[in-house]
Order: C-alpha cells, then sequence, then structure tokens
C-alpha cells in the first residue's frame, strides 16, 4: 500500500510510513514533499501559460475573429494549434524538466527523513537488515 501511496502522493505516503518515526518528522516530510510539488507546479503552470499566450497572440494576430464565438474547448483547440512548433517544443523540455527535478528532490527528501528517523531511533538498516546500534547516543548533560 506504501509503494501505491508514494507513486500517488508522497505528502500522503509520509504519514502512513511507518519506517518515518516520529510524527512530529512525519509532518516535516509532508511538508517538504507538499512544497516540492507546489514549486514544481507553479513552474509547469507558469510555461503552460506563458505558451498559451503566444498561441493566443498569434492566433489573434492571423485572424482578429478567430476566438470569437467558439467554446472554451474550441478555444483551446485554437489557440494550441496557433502555437509554433519551437514554442512547444521548448514547452515541452521545461516540463519534463521540472518533472525530473521535482522526481529527484522527492527521492532526495525520503532519503533525509528516512535517515532522520533511523538516526533518532538508533535503529540502522543494512543489508536489508534491521539492527540497533551497539549502544545508544547519550545526551550531554
Amino acid at each position: 500500500m506504501s509503494k501505491v501511496l508514494f507513486l500517488v502522493s508522497p505528502t500522503l505516503n509520509s504519514f502512513v510510513d511507518r519506517k518515518k518515526g516520529t510524527t512530529g518528522n512525519k509532518i516535516d516530510c509532508a511538508m517538504k514533499h507538499f512544497a516540492n510539488a507546489v514549486v514544481s507546479d507553479v513552474q509547469i503552470g507558469a510555461v503552460g501559460g506563458a505558451a498559451a499566450l503566444i498561441g493566443r497572440a498569434v492566433a489573434k494576430k492571423a485572424n482578429p475573429a478567430a476566438l470569437e464565438g467558439l467554446s472554451f474547448f474550441g478555444k483551446a483547440k485554437t489557440i494550441f494549434n496557433a502555437i509554433p512548433k519551437p514554442v512547444k517544443i521548448i514547452a515541452g523540455a521545461l516540463i519534463g524538466l521540472s518533472y525530473i527535478v521535482r522526481n529527484y528532490k522527492k527521492g532526495k527528501i525520503e532519503q533525509k527523513y528516512l535517515d532522520r528517523a533511523q538516526f533518532v531511533d538508533n535503529t540502522f538498516v543494512i543489508d536489508k537488515k534491521e539492527t540497533k546500534s551497539a549502544a545508544p547516543i547519550k545526551k550531554a548533560e
């Protein structure tokens, strides 16, 4: 179940993953995942919006009455078809790059909070076998 949640939403996965340790650690992990997703979604929306504005400008310049009287989907199709091919390629590349960076950061966030939970519990995973550390770390008094 956890693998399905990780693919669907790392933010939700943070709350049900038993390996994350304390509730505070789970909340911190969820907040980082949410912030990562928001930044990526804003970047993707900005690139898509810029491409749509370019397409709308091209469609209006070619035919000033091109968007009049069309439904929402008709306007969207007209605008998408009016976007120049190089702009579509650049927008697709930037959106793909944003997804790659998002997934890279997702992995780094997961590893950071798993390591933090293992450090707090003094539990370390070596070769897929869970072991306790030889001596618990004592706090300086």
